[in-house]
């Protein structure tokens, strides 16, 4: 029997690397020595492996460890540059669209932000947001040589693995090379995935899936969209499907949704869906709720917020994640957060205050998630 040993030993380095840059990702600045004990490599294997990750620029030495107890040398500590390539971070959802210039670990350099188009052909519109891309490189000349890829997070159906859009919904019914028409436009590597997926591969990276394995990552606005971590990996499904929670059914007959099927929880608790309740701004749900309890008309946000609950629930029994976080423009009012929380936990205590938290990357989700695919790619 032939053995493949070089292959084996290159997915063996592969590995240690991997685990080498998501150990220093999560724990910050570490030493040589510390690392080989954590990760369980010798000595001389952590010291190879982080030679060649300096040399190509991703570790930097930050120092010594002050800590360090005795009369010997001191501990030079390693961390990770996150500025040694920038990307374009695309955010591609039925009513806007999000393109920010940004380095690997998710700080901003510029963002641009317009409205989605899906009646201007793909190809148009794609070549707009390339242009918008340009620009911003244009603006930015000092880091336009370490522009290294662009990730595009966009809602729907994607096949990751071609770089299509399957079936973007309220955007495009039909497939679009979304990898193809960008890559030949900005000249760099495409990465496409699945908005709500690529927020879960944020949290792996920056957020609450540094501490925890499995995660249900929930994202409300202006739809419904769930992600699940299973073992530090977003899990994907048969054709991509899965952990659909906004397309449980949970009203018999019910409206008409945008996947095709009928009763669908979007069509009950989407942004559309709750508008129509009560005229407001996606991200001011809170004082429309405010004010519809001052009228004493909460009530079909009530019974919203209530099914939104019940859903959540049966789903994390199923799931069994160590936490479910909550992310998205319809979560921005803590009030309206904790009538969730408080509404799941009187179905199930295990799923109350503590286990459903919301999102600590709130504040950059509009194109955090493009970032992470990019970060994921080039570095663990």
């Amino acid at each position: 029997m032939i053995r493949h040993t070089g292959a084996n030993m290159e997915t063996v380095r592969k590995s240690n690397r991997s685990a080498i840059l998501k150990f220093i990702n999560d724990n910050g600045p570490v030493s040589r020595k510390d690392l080989a004990q954590v990760i369980g490599l010798t000595p001389a294997a952590v010291t190879q492996i982080c030679t060649d990750l300096l040399g190509e620029g991703i570790l930097a030495e930050t120092g010594t460890n002050s800590k360090s107890q005795g009369a010997g040398r001191k501990k030079i500590l390693l961390d990770i540059n996150y500025d040694v390539a920038y990307v374009f971070a695309i955010t591609i959802e039925p009513e806007d669209t999000v393109i920010a210039l940004s380095n690997l670990q998710g700080k901003q350099i510029a963002i641009k932000k317009c409205k989605t188009d899906g009646e201007k052909p793909p190809e148009e519109f794609l070549g707009d947001v390339a242009k918008s891309c340009i620009s911003l490189k244009e603006a930015h000349p000092k880091i336009a040589k370490k522009l290294t890829m662009a990730g595009v997070g966009i809602t729907g159906l994607v096949d990751e693995s071609q770089g299509i859009s399957s079936k973007a919904y309220g955007i495009w019914d039909e497939p679009v090379d979304v990898r193809g028409i960008l890559s030949g436009k900005l000249d760099m590597p495409v990465l496409v995935e699945n908005n709500v997926h690529a927020l879960a591969i944020a949290e792996l990276i920056y957020g609450t899936g540094r501490e925890h394995d499995n995660l249900m990552v929930i994202k409300w606005g202006p739809g419904v969209g769930c992600a699940m971590i299973i073992d530090q990996q977003v899990y994907e499904g048969r054709h991509n499907k899965a952990a659909e929670l906004g397309h449980f059914i949970v009203e018999p007959n019910g409206v008409k949704c945008s996947c095709g099927r009928r009763g669908c929880l979007e069509t009950k608790i989407s942004y559309q869906a709750l508008n129509q309740i009560r005229p407001f701004a996606e991200t001011d749900l809170g004082n429309a709720y405010e004010e519809a309890v001052k009228e004493g008309k909460e009530k079909a946000f009530d019974e919203a917020i209530d099914i939104f609950a019940r859903s959540i629930v049966n789903s994390a029994t199923i799931m069994a994640p160590d936490r479910i976080v909550l992310t998205g423009d319809l979560f921005a009012s803590e009030r309206i957060r904790q009538k969730l929380i408080a509404a799941c936990g009187s179905y199930d205590e295990a799923w109350g205050q503590g286990k459903v938290v919301y999102s600590e990357l709130w504040d950059r989700e509009n194109y955090l998630g493009p970032v992470a695919i990019c970060a994921k790619y080039l570095l663990f």
